[in-house]
């Protein structure tokens, strides 16, 4: 069977993480920063320097999970050009199920559309081609 729909949507999936990745490191860190500084200007010196502490400690986080997005966006490009036709691969679907229930658990629904498709697509094919060699 051919796997096109699969690698399509896989790879429409790592655009998508590529993306949210970028504009979380780019422009969601850096708004944070900005309002976040924006807001401790008023604060008293202590004040202050805990709020510039908490302020890098979290905008850290926010880098390292656009990162880890990011890494997993490249990944997954990986596996939709690695992707085999008429082969079933189970690491693979358990991968996109893992992934997948990922982008549910970061509330990214674009995402989890997208790699729900794609492993809903999957497991019916690999259905079909046991059914298929079954058969022989």
């Amino acid at each position: 069977m051919n796997r096109g729909l699969e690698r399509k949507l896989l790879t429409a999936g790592s655009i998508w993480n590529a993306f949210t990745a970028i504009m979380t490191i780019f422009g969601y860190s850096t708004w944070f920063k900005t309002t976040g500084a924006q807001g401790l200007q008023g604060a008293s010196v202590e004040n202050a320097m805990a709020g510039a502490t908490l302020l890098d400690n979290v905008s850290k986080v926010i880098v390292t999970f656009g990162l880890f997005i990011f890494v997993g966006a490249v990944i997954n490009f990986l596996i939709a050009r690695s992707i085999k036709d008429d082969a079933i691969q189970p690491k693979i679907a358990v991968w996109i199920a893992c992934w997948g229930l990922l982008q549910l658990l970061v509330m990214d629904v674009v995402g989890f559309v997208l790699f729900l498709l794609a492993f809903v697509i999957y497991s019916a094919k690999n259905k079909a081609i046991k059914l298929s060699r079954q058969a022989y």
